[in-house]
């Protein structure tokens, strides 16, 4: 078994969520991220995990488990 562990983008801590900068990365992470054979997405309730993992888990027509802990 292998863990990925991606952080979030660029935060906008004002809002929770990204700045411009950080949903950049968020898209330029998932051109990687897609690529690979991932079986599970965890994502913490926290918005800007949520909109970095965005990307990733539209272009993979996948859902993410949210979890408290992360």
């Amino acid at each position: 078994m292998k863990l990925l562990f991606v952080r979030h983008g660029d935060p906008d801590y004002t809002i929770d969520s990204l700045t411009e900068k950080g949903w950049r990365e968020a898209e330029i992470v998932s051109h990687r991220i897609r690529k690979l054979d991932v079986k599970d997405f965890y994502v913490s309730p926290l918005g800007r995990a949520k909109d970095t993992g965005s990307f990733t888990l539209k272009a993979m027509n996948r859902t993410a488990t949210e979890c408290e802990w992360l």
